[in-house]
């Protein structure tokens, strides 16, 4: 499951109505809908919010696009009360409203009149910080489900219609009742399949209905042993199975079918800690098709299908080239992206009883992601994207002004696919930054650039993941937590120049050693470790196993610990227990009281000490989401104040880092628009495949 950060903050409803209209409309009547909003999804009070609809749809001046989807809502209320006034909303938005395309589109659809255009094209549905890749969507193309990892870790459910979300669990604060991942949406569309961690606990399979509007009840199919983790991938077209994966303690993985009816495992092939990157039933549910790394370290997977039984499998897709499943069309045809022909770009290969009947052939170019959320039987793929690319940026800055320089002097700038991380050595000769894969996940790349030459190098090295590499003192070596090629967890050394690499303390489920940093002198490496109850701050010399313990104190619900560069105190983000609002607190390294230097509202999870260790730099989040977020210099006896730096656009949770000189400053940021799309691609399946799956409608 996803590692993230707790925010603790109360679940609010946040509503996309599109970006055209919404200046349009008035900050009250926005407040008006979230009531009503949360009386229909929230306390499913369905009769008191048709009222504050109806008041909403009728006011005057009310904004036609927020007049609309409030009809929209009304008739749904009605509908789930069995109230026959849902026909005549519907009617009244197609006679009203037909210049609001997506609320009419749904009354179209309920009330079953024949749209004259049913293709659509390529499009976003779905775009913002709350976007994210761990869900599916529904057989109608209507729902998708996803978690929030910004508010509550709940799996949510998103009306890509209505431009709204509901939670389908209980949490109000973050990981409240336990920790959500990956879900998935059943083929009739009436139940999800998810991930679910309760806190201090295994991770657990939860079923739960799509039905109504309240959070609701699931049921627990399976508990798996502690250390494993599960990945509900596709339902069987019968419902009765779902295909998973699951990560075993041991490193290696199982891919295989979980009954609905009683939660048992049903193996079909264990793989190596990779594991799968999409598995999908077959359209009559005999087979199951997924992708499969094969070889190391040049990325490279197969696309195979297996009887649902294990009694066979087969190679669909062979090429010295990264092929990832993306779904099954009803007429056959497998659909899966790969990056073969230079760009990626989906193809498709047609299957019949299991094996390859035909050669693949390419039928939409530049896709832009391999990140399928699932596809409907009418044919439209959803994935997931980046809503534009983020770079690497180093500029100069004054922090007595608080201003960044607008001069094009003295910075750099660097495109990156995701992540970043920047992070300068002691002496400031030299900066490190990595690029994860579109998605944040797999190898990252590793530059290191030399502030005295401009010359950028990729270092090479074995590690398949990378988390916020630090650079020796001198430039000389690189420490970060990271993974290898066996799956193997843990603190690792690279050396800057040649990219040899070793593994200098394991990962351990109990202690969890993370943050690596090096000391002043860059003789001995800096990490934290979970003690207990307390939070412990270990130094190991390099080149030996011996250690000692420099700092020890409470848990305190903190972000990382970080010891100022004289040494003399240690800085830390307590979130505070009304889950909205934290306070950074620095206290003395020999275990003196803590005092608080910021309070009020919500501080970002990065920040960083000043060079002279006198003040630090922090983010400040504007919104609950975090999508908002200001820079500030808090110094330790003195008035905060802002840096002008637009953090609206940045990237990866708003990390900056400052140059040991205080004069230049690294962030990454987008150059468009921050966050994630999800896409809608139609009409690239070949003719038979479209004209079979019309005639199945």
């Amino acid at each position: 499951m996803m590692t993230v950060r707790h925010a603790g903050l109360c679940l609010v409803l946040s509503v996309a109505l599109g970006a055209a209209g919404s200046a349009q409309r008035s900050v009250e009547d926005d407040k008006q809908f979230q009531a009503a909003l949360h009386k229909e999804m929230i306390t499913g009070d369905l009769r008191a919010a048709i009222e504050e609809y109806r008041k909403l749809s009728t006011r005057q001046g009310v904004a036609r696009e927020l007049a609309a989807i409030s009809l929209l809502h009304m008739a749904e209320c009605y509908q789930k009360l069995g109230d026959a006034q849902a026909r005549t909303i519907y009617e009244q938005l197609l006679r009203d409203y037909a210049d609001q395309a997506q609320p009419s589109a749904v009354a179209r659809t309920r009330i079953g009149v024949k749209s004259a255009v049913t293709a659509k094209g390529d499009r976003a549905v779905w775009t913002g910080g709350d976007v994210d890749l761990f869900g599916t969507v529904s057989p109608d193309g209507r729902f998708l489900t996803y978690t929030d990892w910004n508010l509550t870790n709940n799996v949510m459910l998103r009306d890509l219609v209505a431009g709204t979300s509901r939670p389908l669990t209980n949490n109000t604060t973050y990981g409240q009742f336990g920790y959500s991942g990956w879900s998935a949406i059943s083929k009739d569309g009436e139940q999800v399949a998810f991930e679910w961690a309760p806190p201090r606990n295994p991770d657990e399979l939860h079923i739960a209905s799509l039905r109504g509007s309240s959070v609701p009840s699931s049921h627990r199919l399976r508990q798996f042993e502690e250390g494993e983790s599960i990945r509900p991938f596709d339902w069987s077209p019968d419902g009765k199975w779902i295909a998973v994966l699951i990560e075993r303690v041991d490193k290696s993985s199982l891919i295989g079918l979980i009954s609905v009816v009683d939660g048992t495992v049903r193996p079909l092939k264990s793989v190596d800690w990779r594991g799968v990157n999409k598995m999908v039933f077959s359209p009559d549910g005999r087979f199951v098709a997924y992708d499969l790394s094969v070889i190391e370290p040049r990325p490279q997977s197969q696309v195979l299908v297996m009887a649902i039984d294990g009694s066979r499998e087969g190679v669909v897709v062979d090429d010295s080239s990264e092929n990832n499943v993306m779904g099954w069309a009803a007429d056959g045809h497998l659909v899966f992206a790969s990056n073969r022909s230079g760009t990626l770009s989906l193809w498709v290969v047609p299957v019949e009883d299991g094996r390859a009947a035909g050669v693949p052939r390419v039928v939409k170019e530049n896709i832009g992601s391999s990140w399928s959320l699932g596809m409907t039987p009418s044919g439209t793929l959803y994935i997931w994207k980046r809503a534009s690319s983020p770079y690497v940026k180093i500029a100069s800055v004054d922090l007595k002004a608080g201003q960044l320089s607008t001069s094009s002097a003295d910075t750099f700038q660097r495109f990156i696919e995701s992540r970043g991380r920047p992070s300068w050595s002691a002496d400031g000769k030299h900066f490190v930054y990595i690029s994860c894969g579109n998605a944040g996940g797999g190898t990252c790349a590793l530059f290191v650039r030399s502030s005295d030459t401009g010359i950028v190098r990729q270092i090479p090295h074995p590690l398949r993941y990378l988390v916020f590499p630090r650079l020796a003192p001198d430039g000389h070596a690189i420490v970060a937590n990271g993974r290898d090629g066996k799956g193997r967890d843990g603190i690792y050394l690279i050396d800057a120049t040649t990219g040899a690499t070793s593994m200098i303390m394991p990962f351990d489920r109990i202690t969890r050693p993370r943050d690596p940093d090096w000391s002043p002198d860059g003789r001995a490496i800096r990490y934290q470790e979970i003690h207990g109850k307390d939070v412990v701050i270990l130094e190991r010399e390099v080149g030996s196993e011996k250690t000692r313990e420099i700092f020890k104190a409470p848990v305190d619900g903190t972000s990382t610990r970080r010891i100022s560069p004289d040494g003399r105190l240690v800085g830390y983000i307590r979130d505070e227990p009304d889950g909205r609002s934290s306070t950074f607190m620095v206290m003395p390294i020999d275990h003196g009281t803590p005092t608080s230097v910021l309070s009020g509202g919500k501080l970002g999870f990065y920040w960083q000490w000043l060079p002279d260790s006198q003040g630090v730099l922090v983010t400040k989040l504007l919104t609950p989401d975090g999508e908002d977020r200001e820079l500030w210099i808090v110094p330790l006896n003195g008035s905060p104040r802002r840096v002008n730096l637009d953090m609206h656009r940045s990237h990866d949770g708003g990390l900056v880092q400052l140059a040991p000189d205080g004069r230049h400053l690294a962030f990454v940021a987008t150059a468009g628009e921050p966050g994630a799309e999800i896409w809608a691609l139609e009409n690239f399946l070949p003719a038979p495949a479209r004209k079979s799956q019309s005639s199945a409608r």
